[in-house]
């Protein structure tokens, strides 16, 4: 390929956040990682370093098109930082969009299980060494996340803790609000990592239902009236994986246009999340009643099979 600059690579990176085209961002990937195999530039020297970080940007960006569960928590252990480089990215649509892929809730948790860990190995820092000199201030992202383990617990943060742990731990207190923010944001992506997907906060799909004439939501655990059209498209648009690329890509073919995966049914998924939920509570009473409505629309389905037959 010819040698991109850098300054076109930041130019490709924008581009592919801006208009939400991470096909582009997995072919360019490809091209970078070829060409800093074959003639790029010395490795260790500072020309390669700059490219190479452009290259784990690009990864980043195509996460979802990474068919290795390895290689995906491989880039979290090794390079997480680098995901908060990039402007209005944010990674953890990326994490949600391949959790939501995966249909079985027990391989879901052994998915966001394998990155949590990944994420406490992760010996890269996210606070510079340049700043803050002489203080003791944690800066691994690994040194961080004992923190909040320490600070918080094992089991789903409690709010009001966490809340007093971004506003009072003495070493935030020292960070200026950029750095701040990458703490904030590397402990959003920790704990929702950390809460099971058979739980109504940790389940990932936004379900749209009717319940007594009205268009509900159902989102990580809350139930909320929508009147906003849109809205319901995008939630749609989203539970149909139609951003989700093919799982079965590999590295040596670049994909012009991702595949779509199936959609699983909701319907095992919310007989688990409704066991949660009291008899008697709003959430129980929607959930079970988009129960029932999957289980005639299969119903309705088998039989116009049977027909055919």
């Amino acid at each position: 390929m010819p040698q991109m600059t850098l300054e076109l690579l930041q130019q490709e990176i924008d581009y592919v956040i801006v208009n939400s085209e991470f096909g582009d961002a997995f072919e360019c990937y490809n091209l970078l990682k070829n060409w800093l195999e074959k003639s790029g530039p010395v490795k260790n020297t500072s020309e390669y370093i700059a490219y190479n970080n452009y290259l784990i940007k690009l990864k980043f960006l195509s996460f979802n098109y990474l068919s290795n569960i390895n290689e995906q928590a491989d880039l979290l252990r090794d390079y997480f930082p680098l995901s908060l480089e990039m402007g209005q990215f944010i990674f953890w649509e990326k994490l949600e969009t391949e959790i939501i892929s995966i249909g079985d809730l027990d391989e879901r948790d052994a998915f966001k299980k394998k990155m949590y860990e990944a994420l406490e190995k992760c010996d890269s820092n996210l606070i510079g060494r340049q700043k803050y000199d002489n203080q003791e201030i944690p800066r691994r992202v690994s040194e961080w996340t004992k923190s909040f383990v320490a600070n918080l617990g094992l089991d789903k943060f409690d709010k009001l803790k966490k809340m007093e742990y971004l506003s009072h731990n003495q070493f935030i207190q020292m960070l200026d609000v950029e750095d701040k923010n990458k703490v904030k944001i590397l402990l959003n992506i920790y704990e929702k990592l950390r809460i099971s997907s058979k739980t109504p906060e940790g389940y990932e799909n936004s379900v749209v239902m009717n319940m007594d004439g009205k268009e509900i939501v159902f989102d990580h655990g809350r139930v909320e009236e929508i009147s906003d059209i849109d809205k319901i498209r995008d939630i749609t648009s989203k539970e149909t994986g139609q951003t989700k690329p093919s799982l079965v890509t590999t590295h040596a073919s670049v994909p012009t246009t991702p595949s779509v995966t199936t959609p699983v049914s909701p319907l095992i998924e919310l007989t688990e999340v409704l066991k949660t939920y009291s008899q008697d509570s709003l959430e129980h009473k929607a959930i079970s009643q988009e129960i029932s409505r999957i289980k005639r629309s299969e119903f309705k389905q088998a039989q116009k099979t049977d027909a055919k037959l």
